[in-house]
């Protein structure tokens, strides 16, 4: 396994680069991508200046999101330069003391930014904003429906979210209700949103908490992981409905990926296995990636033949991390081409040309040319 200043299968146009990957925004130049495609992120650190929660990247290559926590300043999004390094803009979602943001998701076409956030402290993640890239602007920002849930209990948190192939739809995931420090109820939903609409449809789902949304480019299906099983709904007819659910014993919450194809899923979690599920015969593996250690940020290569995720050590004081690589053919570790020195990630995108990750570590924002 390579350690963070030394990488397996560095691309020959970003070798050049790899000198500025703990080294400041540097001064290199822009790399194109290939045929027009997508370009590579230029390696390097970007300080952040606040606590990330998540990342995404445009389908150009060109802008990275961040979704930070300023501790005196509330939730906002800092949009990166991956050329540069530079912070171009800072969208202000929320102001206050204790508000904070949750994941993120672009639209297919680039045009829009969605992130949840919260407004209170305390509070758990309950609005959804949407953020147009050609302004770095705010447009919208709608706190979710309440649901139906006991007296003396609160609307459970937003917890996930996934834009569809057409983007016409986001899906929100959404936690059962529940009292302070306690259970949530076995109510949890996934949450229709239409950019024009705003919230139009709530599909209660088994289970009481939602982990990662998915939605295969055939735009007619969403998956989502609750902590009973992985539940597949049809949205074919416009209103999603659940059409099926699929045992998944992980023993946790898990985050999904799906391949570039749409025909596997994975699925990692906090106990350190995952699962692979053939989505055309539902056929399920079980994955034994890192027993006793807390899997995140799953994301499957271009070709199909990578997962990459996250591997934090729960056992570590001071947060130690890890990307690793699983062989998808043979559902094995390839320790040679993983990532470590890390700590404390809380976020990882794979770029859209495929050999760029895109991290968030402690205060910055690391691209890594792989």
């Amino acid at each position: 396994m390579n350690s963070l200043l030394s990488k397996a299968r560095w691309l020959g146009s970003l070798a050049a680069g790899a000198a500025l990957l703990l080294a400041g925004s540097g001064s290199a130049g822009a790399v194109t991508g290939t045929s027009g495609g997508p370009v590579p992120g230029v390696p390097r650190t970007v300080e952040l200046d606040s606590s990330p929660a998540s990342v995404t990247v445009g389908p150009d290559g060109r802008k990275a999101y961040v979704a930070v926590k300023d501790s005196i300043n509330g939730a906002k999004v800092k949009v990166v330069d991956t050329q540069s390094g530079a912070i171009t803009a800072v969208v202000t979602l929320s102001t206050g003391l204790g508000a904070g943001p949750g994941p993120l998701a672009v639209s297919p076409d680039g045009s829009r930014v969605y992130v949840l956030f919260s407004t209170a402290r305390k509070a758990p993640l309950s609005s959804l904003a949407s953020i147009d890239t050609a302004t770095d602007t705010v447009v919208s920002s709608t706190e979710a429906p309440d649901q139906p849930r006991p007296d003396g209990t609160l609307p459970g948190a937003l917890t996930s979210l996934a834009v569809s192939a057409d983007g016409a739809r986001v899906y929100v995931g959404q936690d059962g209700p529940a009292r302070y420090h306690r259970p949530a109820e076995p109510s949890a939903r996934v949450l229709s949103f239409s950019p024009q609409q705003g919230f139009t449809a709530a599909v209660p789902v088994p289970g009481r908490y939602l982990g990662s949304i998915v939605t295969p480019p055939a735009d007619d299906a969403v998956y989502a992981a609750t902590d009973e099983n992985l539940v597949r709904l049809d949205t074919g007819t416009g209103t999603p409905t659940v059409a099926g659910a699929i045992a998944a014993p992980i023993g946790s919450v898990p985050s999904l990926a799906l391949s570039p194809d749409g025909t596997r899923l994975y699925g990692v979690g906090n106990s350190g296995t995952g699962y692979a599920v053939d989505l055309a015969t539902d056929a399920l593996s079980t994955l034994d990636i890192a027993p006793g250690q807390w899997l995140q940020n799953p994301s499957v290569g271009a070709d199909g033949t990578r997962l990459y995720l996250v591997q934090q050590d729960l056992t570590s004081s001071d947060g130690k991390a890890s990307v690793l690589v699983l062989d998808t053919a043979t559902n094995t570790l390839v320790p040679a081409e993983g990532i470590t020195g890390l700590n404390w990630v809380t976020g990882l995108a794979l770029g859209p040309d495929a050999h760029t990750f895109y991290l968030t570590v402690n205060s910055s924002l690391q691209i890594v040319g792989y």
